[in-house]
């Protein structure tokens, strides 16, 4: 589907209509997006490449994040339809949170994990990319 792949916080059944949805593609509304997006400054995905360090507990989501995509507040999700893979480009990036959506191209980055987070940052999750898009 266009949309996909939909990321949340908890499983989907509990999730998508409880304003728990982290990401979703294709614009697609209703909902998915109306729940979460207007409330928390929309939504952004960031990249990185972990480097194992060992065991510090003090370094989780401790930084390194590369914003690759951001969606404003609305009632729609990223226009994009590459199922996160990383080849749409749209918009122009900014760091401002009212900004139109946009997207800059990372299939050819190396990173190894996501961060999904409202504009906010008061929702976000981390996951492996393969967890992700295998």
């Amino acid at each position: 589907y266009p949309w996909e792949p939909w990321v949340t916080l908890k499983d989907w059944g509990h999730s998508h209509n409880r304003g728990q949805i982290l990401y979703g593609e294709a614009s697609y509304g209703h909902i998915y997006a109306s729940k979460i997006l207007p409330f928390h400054f929309g939504a952004n995905v960031f990249i990185r490449q972990k480097v194992e360090q060992g065991p510090n507990c003090g370094r989780l989501a401790g930084g390194g994040w590369k914003k690759v995509r951001h969606v404003p507040a609305g009632t729609t999700w990223h226009p994009s339809r590459d199922q996160l893979r990383g080849t749409a480009r749209y918009g122009t990036p900014s760091e401002a949170m009212s900004a139109p959506a946009w997207s800059v191209p990372f299939n050819t980055a190396h990173y190894n994990e996501f961060l999904f987070a409202t504009g906010d940052c008061q929702k976000w999750l981390v996951a492996e990319k393969d967890a992700v898009i295998g």
